[in-house]
């Protein structure tokens, strides 16, 4: 464990540098943003857990994702205040939870492989070194927290197949209805595992209650159908259950037509519906390069002296498994890269699957007292010390939409928070600037300037209107100006 130590402080230096500078630095992603601000009006008592609110204005009732997400994070703002650092903490611990057990997956499934288990450092490097992902830990999204609950789902059917006990479907199935209440259908994707594990052979191994035995043997048609089917009724039990109750129905029932009928209908972001497929193909390009010459370099060198293995059932499975966690996105074209984000733990395990025999090989040939092996492990150390001094400086600063808020925040010591304030269609449009006014202050931007308006917001080069006397609040904004209504 000594020659593996340094791999893992590594890892998790990087894991940290790709992550934490982001992450506390004020501005976010819209969707970051936005689900921060829903979650916090939930804290705050604004809202209902069925039925989450974003403004007075747009969604009072916010039923475009389920509201689990929301829920779970609403109860760090219960704890820790409405500090923006609350949800910037979650999504870093989100990142360290996924990291955890993407870590325990590879332990599993490589259990009866000492030197390859030691390897688990390897798959999160993989996985968190791909582009779109640590964009999206740094950035609050809710895939975020529904890679967790997948993970999970996806580690008891595994465990299952090791040790076919009825109780780990249950719980698989569990988790797959947090995950589905969390973001809908697209977290549903283990329901079709055991396909995965039929497709490829995987070994199951059945046990013996009596004499405590274990018979090793492949997973039969028969018995796949039988236990998916037992998986999907665990969610499909629950939710039949909470149906009954009117709030409940009423809740989900706008989430599935309002939400999800009408992004395969309607909403179009991208022209190819393919697209996905081609961006899930770029960021994994770099972890499969990298992973490729692995093997090739080594195989070159024909220096082993025992043959080195190939784990070809565990890379199908996970290959199976990150392609059913992504291609079915491409049923809409309302496509995102970030949706693919529950997908990367398997590809990336996958991947790693591939060069870990070569890797182990290498790290195998380590002297731990050599020069060479002592530098890397001060460097490791050094690095890790580094990324979390270099984080911890960003504090104070913003990562982007700087000017926005510099006016957000010069707007807000003015206007009491649930003051409904006028705008021009084209700013109430400005969802950013929307966002972070919710997010911060609760303030709620109108999409009209009415005369009952206390307060106008106004974008530099824009008309005050001549139906209402408005004079400027004397505040140093830069793009967006405060004006006080005069009646």
């Amino acid at each position: 464990m000594q020659k593996q130590f340094p791999f893992f402080v590594f890892t998790t230096a990087i894991l940290v540098a790709l992550i934490l500078p982001t992450l506390l630095q004020d501005g976010m992603f819209m969707d970051g943003l936005l689900y921060a601000s829903v979650s916090k009006n939930l804290a705050d008592g604004i809202s209902s857990f069925w039925f989450p609110h974003f403004s007075k204005t747009l969604h009072p009732f916010f039923d475009q994702q389920p509201p689990l997400g929301f829920g779970i994070q609403a109860l760090f703002f219960k704890m820790f205040g409405g500090s923006m650092y609350v949800e910037r903490g979650y999504s870093f611990l989100t990142a360290l939870i996924n990291a955890a057990l993407i870590a325990v997956l590879w332990g599993m499934i490589f259990k009866n492989e000492r030197e390859i288990k030691k390897l688990s450092w390897l798959p999160v490097l993989f996985w968190i070194t791909i582009p779109v992902c640590f964009w999206a830990y740094s950035n609050n999204v809710l895939e975020n927290t529904l890679s967790v609950f997948d993970l999970l789902a996806v580690i008891f059917i595994v465990r299952f197949f090791q040790t076919s006990s009825f109780l780990l479907i249950i719980l698989s199935g569990i988790f797959i209805f947090l995950a589905s209440l969390t973001k809908g259908i697209q977290g549903m994707f283990p329901l079709i595992a055991f396909l995965g594990g039929w497709a490829v052979n995987f070994p199951f191994e059945g046990g013996s209650r009596r004499t405590g035995s274990v018979a090793h043997k492949n997973i039969s048609f028969r018995e796949t159908v039988f236990y998916s089917l037992l998986l999907f009724l665990v969610p499909f039990t629950i939710y039949f259950i909470l149906l009954q109750n009117n709030t409940i129905f009423q809740s989900l029932s706008a989430y599935l037509h309002n939400r999800v009928l009408n992004s395969i209908q309607n909403v179009v972001a991208v022209e190819n519906r393919f697209y996905l497929i081609y961006r899930l193909f770029l960021e994994l390009m770099p972890m499969m390069a990298l992973s490729i010459m692995i093997v090739l370099l080594m195989r070159k060198q024909k220096k082993e002296e025992v043959p080195v293995p190939f784990f070809k059932k565990q890379i199908l499975f996970f290959l199976l498994t990150g392609v059913s966690a992504s291609f079915p996105l491409i049923v809409t074209l309302e496509q995102r890269g970030f949706y693919l984000v529950t997908s990367f733990p398997y590809f990336a395990i996958a991947m790693a699957a591939v060069s870990a025999p070569y890797v182990s090989v290498l790290i195998g040939k380590i002297n731990i007292q050599s020069r060479l092996f002592k530098i890397f492990r001060l460097l490791s150390f050094l690095l890790l010390i580094g990324s979390l001094i270099f984080s911890f400086l960003q504090t104070g600063k913003a990562s982007r939409d700087k000017d926005t808020l510099h006016d957000v925040h010069l707007i807000g010591r003015i206007v009491s928070g649930g003051v409904v304030v006028g705008a021009t269609p084209a700013l109430w449009r400005q969802w950013s600037f929307q966002e972070y006014l919710i997010r911060h202050y609760y303030i709620c931007l109108d999409s009209r300037i009415k005369r009952e308006n206390d307060y106008v917001i106004l974008e530099s080069g824009t008309a005050a209107p001549d139906s209402i006397n408005i004079e400027k609040v004397n505040i140093p904004t830069i793009r967006y100006h405060l004006y006080k209504v005069k009646k």
